[in-house]
C-alpha cells in the first residue's frame, strides 16, 4: 500500500485542489477504506460554494461513500464488525453513542455528528484534524471505530450502490409523512432525493403520486413518471387539479418538500393536504418561515421536519438497488474521476443548473 494517496480538497468557495495526502497508520486505531466511489449530494454543491460551510478551513467533501476494507486495527474490527475485504458504504454520522438522540437510536440527530466543521462528520471535516482523510472525494477514508457502516452486496454496480442513500432518505422521508397503501403522495421537486420519494411511495402501496417541479425539469419529470408518479407537471394549478381528481376531493394524504421549504411551498402543500394529511420538510431556508397556523389548524395537519435517513431504511434499499437495477438506472447520470469533482459541483451549483444531471457519482 502507497504512503499517500489522492484527494479532492476543497481550499475556497468553488475551489478544488487535488493534493496528496499522507495515509495514517491503523496497525493500533481506526482503519482504512479504498474509497470505490462517493455520491454527490446536494449538500455537497452548496458546500462548495460556500465560504463558511461545512468549515471555512480546507476539507474532503463526499459523504455517501462505497469501498472496501484495505486495512483495519484490532479495536476498529472489533466495534465495527469488518475486516479486510469487506465492501461497505459509510454513512456521514460519527456519533458519540450517549447523547439523548443516540440513545433514542436517533444518531443522525446526534450533535457530535452535525456538520458544523468542528464535529467529526464524513464529508464535512476539515483535513487540518487528525488524521485528515473524513471525506469521499479521495482514494481513501479513514474508518473512525464511532463510523456507522453497511455491508453491501459484491456484485451491486458501483453507481447503485452510491444511489442506495438517497433511496433510503426517501424511505425514511416517505414514511415520516406517514404515507402508506391507499393514499396519494405528492413530491416536490424531481432532483435525486425527491425522485428518491416517488420510488418510496410507490413501494409503500401508495395509490397515486404527483410530483411538483419548476421550469426546466421537464426531463426529471418524465423520469418521475417512469419511475412510477401518476402526474408530474410544472403547473401548481393543474397538479391540485389532478390531486383532487385522484382523490375524489379528499386530498393528498401527505407532502414531502424537497425543494425548497419556503413560506410559499409549504402553503401550496397545505391547499394540497386532506384533513390529517402531513407535510415533511426535507429542505428549509434560513431564518424563519412562516406558517399558516390556523389553517393548518382547520384541517388538522401535521408538519414535520427529516434530515437523512434511519438504520432500517438503508437494508431496504439495498434490496431495492439490487433487485430493481435496470429501473433505477437512469437516475444514474455518469461517474467521474477525482479531476472532475470542480466540474459537476460547479455545473450542478450554476444558475441555470444541470437537469440532465441527477445523481453523479466520483470515483476514489
Amino acid at each position: 500500500m502507497n504512503a499517500e494517496c489522492l484527494a479532492a480538497v476543497k481550499v475556497a468557495p468553488s475551489t478544488m485542489e487535488l493534493r496528496r495526502l499522507p495515509l495514517p497508520d491503523v496497525r493500533r486505531a481506526g482503519g482504512l477504506l479504498r474509497v470505490e466511489a462517493s455520491g454527490v449530494c446536494g449538500a455537497d454543491v452548496s458546500w462548495y460554494a460556500s465560504g463558511a460551510l461545512p468549515s471555512p478551513e480546507p476539507v474532503i467533501l463526499g459523504h455517501h461513500v462505497v469501498g472496501t476494507v484495505e486495512a483495519i486495527s484490532e479495536p476498529a474490527a472489533a466495534a465495527l464488525g469488518l475486516a479486510p475485504g469487506d465492501r461497505v458504504l459509510v454513512e456521514e454520522y460519527l456519533p458519540c453513542g450517549t447523547c439523548v438522540p443516540c440513545r433514542a437510536g436517533e444518531p443522525r440527530l446526534c450533535p457530535a455528528s452535525a456538520p458544523t466543521g468542528d464535529t467529526l462528520r464524513v464529508g464535512s471535516t476539515p483535513v487540518s484534524v487528525g488524521p485528515g482523510l473524513w471525506g469521499g472525494y479521495s482514494q481513501y477514508l479513514y474508518l473512525a471505530e464511532r463510523a456507522m457502516t453497511h455491508r453491501l452486496p459484491p456484485d451491486l454496480p458501483t453507481q447503485l450502490a452510491t444511489l442506495v442513500f438517497p433511496l433510503a432518505n426517501g424511505i425514511t422521508w416517505v414514511r415520516a409523512a406517514g404515507a402508506g397503501p391507499g393514499d396519494c403522495v405528492v413530491v416536490v421537486g424531481p432532483g435525486q432525493m425527491g425522485l428518491s420519494c416517488v420510488v418510496a411511495a410507490r413501494a409503500a402501496g401508495a395509490a397515486h403520486v404527483a410530483v411538483l417541479g419548476r421550469a426546466g425539469d421537464e426531463a426529471r419529470l418524465a423520469l418521475a413518471e417512469r419511475l412510477g408518479a401518476h402526474h408530474a407537471t410544472t403547473d401548481p394549478g393543474e397538479l391540485r387539479r389532478a390531486v383532487a381528481d385522484a382523490t375524489g376531493g379528499r386530498m393528498a394524504a401527505a407532502v414531502v418538500d424537497t425543494a425548497s421549504g419556503a413560506a410559499e411551498t409549504i402553503d401550496l402543500a397545505a391547499d394540497l393536504l386532506g384533513f390529517g394529511g402531513t407535510l415533511a420538510l426535507a429542505q428549509w431556508p434560513a431564518g424563519r418561515t412562516g406558517l399558516d397556523l390556523p389553517g393548518l389548524a382547520r384541517k388538522r395537519l401535521t408538519v414535520t421536519t427529516v434530515r437523512g435517513r434511519d438504520g432500517a431504511a438503508i437494508p431496504a434499499a439495498i434490496d431495492l438497488a439490487a433487485e430493481e437495477a435496470a429501473r433505477f438506472a437512469p437516475l444514474c447520470s455518469g461517474i467521474v474521476d477525482l479531476a472532475g469533482v470542480h466540474d459537476v459541483l460547479a455545473a450542478l451549483g450554476s444558475a441555470a443548473g444541470r437537469a440532465d444531471l441527477i445523481h453523479v457519482s466520483v470515483r476514489g
